[in-house]
């Protein structure tokens, strides 16, 4: 399989490029910054690009099966757009190049609502320090939702990210929720890149945001 990889340089994005490799698919890195990518394999293409700018890296979507986005953006208190932006980009580059599968990291509570049911030490200092960031995410699932039925989207939402090792247990899945109810509010970024590389190939999954957990 070869796939596209967005925020391939993250610390996420990172784990799903050696995944991928370890599997054996080719892998095309799209980072703003080459000299970040620390991984080298005969299998790897790392493309420097614009990731608001689809004209940047629209020619080297061809011939790919899978576009990843491990995108991440800084909160703001005046409002984060990034994730509405390059999200837009990015699939207007895939219908461009007739590619279906789009397969994004997101977040626990992204709907607003959602967030009521966090545990209350969450509710009172993290998720107001990243509101803007969930707000963010949750735009661009109702416009995937809205305006790109003609891609083959999954959202996942996975709980706060560790780097700690990959963790054998099995990976919780609630389709069409914004948290899972009753699991460790901590996953490995291992684990997630794994259930991202493994759901592409799900068609339960299509259309749909899923929270994971362990």
């Amino acid at each position: 399989m070869k796939v596209v990889i967005f925020g391939a340089t993250g610390q996420t994005g990172m784990h799903l490029v050696q995944q991928a490799l370890d599997r054996g698919h080719q892998v095309t890195a799209m980072v703003r910054n080459p000299a970040k990518m620390t991984i080298q394999n005969e299998n790897l293409t790392t493309e420097s690009v614009d990731i608001f700018d689809k004209e940047s890296f629209s020619s080297k979507l061809s011939g790919h099966d899978v576009v990843f986005s491990c995108l991440g953006f800084p909160t703001d208190k005046n409002g984060v757009t990034g994730y509405t932006s390059a999200t837009k980009a990015i699939v207007e580059a895939m219908r461009a190049n007739e590619m279906k599968r789009f397969v994004a990291c997101h977040s626990w509570y992204t709907e607003e609502k959602s967030r009521g049911e966090a545990p209350w030490y969450l509710r009172w200092t993290l998720i107001p320090m990243i509101k803007t960031v969930l707000n963010n995410m949750r735009e661009t699932e109702v416009w995937l939702d809205a305006e790109a039925k003609d891609i083959d989207y999954t959202v996942v939402r996975p709980p706060g990210l560790t780097n700690s090792a990959m963790d054998e247990g099995e990976i919780k899945v609630s389709v069409d929720e914004f948290h899972v109810a009753g699991a460790s509010a901590r996953t490995p970024r291992a684990n997630v890149a794994k259930f991202m590389l493994e759901c592409a190939g799900k068609d339960e999954y299509k259309g749909k945001g899923v929270a994971i957990a362990l």
